[in-house]
């Protein structure tokens, strides 16, 4: 080994990597969750951050409710490691580290600095820029192109999309709207079903669901969309949150609104309706409403949790230092 290749090794002060750690976090905190229940907390400790459900913000204990909150961390992990390669450093995920502990979703380590690309850099910034719009979609439709584009975005960790073609959309529309009873949970999903179609379309569903008349403020242009998978474990959730917050932020990119909807999954007749409608799915995850709007005004984004809500400092005595290797 020549004096030109030989390396040397340098400290990574700690109080850079508590600044990047306390940066992914707070970043992670503007993901996406279940009825914007934000169901998580982090603990940093010297260069790496534990990711944990928050029984104090679960939207339930057991089942597919319990699931979304899965989905809600894993977006939210997807954020602060999406943050941290921004930021230049290099990490490794662990996933579910202790089986045992229904409440540990993952660990980030810092293993060393790297080379952040721009399309990374992109990606990060657009945290900040993503939000859910409730309004109609008015633009034009997305076309074959955006929608290819848009699903392999989507597609991570063995999660895909399948896109709703137009009868598929109607056979939900129909089964929602024979629906004896309406839940609270349920009324935007119905609604945007109702959008789509148009109001007063299908007869007989405009006193029972309630649709929206005034005309023009229909949904035709939107797409809808599930996220499904091959598993129904809480990792494959959790790889669905990944997923979803990994295409909702492309999507931000490129001007495309992303709404969720969580009632199919939660309510068992929803679920079944979206099951005979789309057959070959797996497990499906979540549902999705694509689309452009015609204005850039939109609400006001969701409230977000402090910091200090969600962050745990932690830093016992055999902690060690992180090196890396300088020329």
């Amino acid at each position: 080994m020549t004096a030109a290749t030989r390396h040397t090794t340098r400290p990574v002060r700690p109080r850079i990597l508590t600044q990047a750690l306390y940066r992914a976090a707070v970043a992670a905190g503007r993901a996406p969750s279940a009825h914007n229940t934000q169901p998580w907390r982090w603990r940093l400790t010297g260069n790496a951050m534990d990711l944990y459900l928050d029984p104090d913000r679960m939207n339930g204990g057991r089942g597919p409710v319990r699931l979304l909150d899965m989905i809600s961390c894993g977006a939210a992990l997807h954020h602060a490691r999406l943050t941290l390669a921004a930021l230049g450093w290099r990490v490794t995920v662990n996933r579910r580290p202790h089986p045992s502990s229904a409440h540990h979703v993952a660990r980030l380590h810092i293993d060393g600095p790297a080379s952040a690309s721009a399309g990374t850099a992109r990606l990060a910034r657009a945290i900040r820029q993503r939000h859910t719009d409730l309004r109609p979609v008015t633009g034009s439709p997305l076309g074959p192109l955006d929608l290819r584009t848009l699903s392999q975005a989507f597609t991570s960790h063995d999660i895909s999309v399948h896109i709703l073609r137009p009868d598929e959309v109607l056979t939900l529309t129909l089964a929602a709207a024979h629906a004896q009873h309406i839940e609270a949970a349920e009324a935007q999903w119905h609604e945007q079903l109702a959008l789509w179609t148009g109001a007063g379309r299908i007869l007989g569903t405009v006193d029972r669901l309630r649709l929206p008349t005034r005309p023009g403020d229909h949904d035709r242009a939107a797409t809808f969309a599930v996220l499904h998978g091959e598993g129904d474990q809480d990792i494959e959730w959790l790889h669905a949150g990944e997923a979803l917050s990994a295409g909702w932020l492309f999507a931000t990119q490129l001007g495309v609104s992303v709404l969720p909807f969580s009632a199919p999954i939660e309510n068992t007749q929803a679920h079944e309706a979206l099951r005979r409608a789309v057959p070959d799915l797996n497990h499906p995850y979540l549902m999705m409403r694509l689309g452009r709007h015609t204005s850039e005004a939109s609400a006001a984004h969701t409230a977000r949790l402090d910091a200090a809500e969600i962050i745990r400092h932690h830093t016992p005595d055999e902690c060690g230092t992180l090196l890396v290797e300088t020329p």
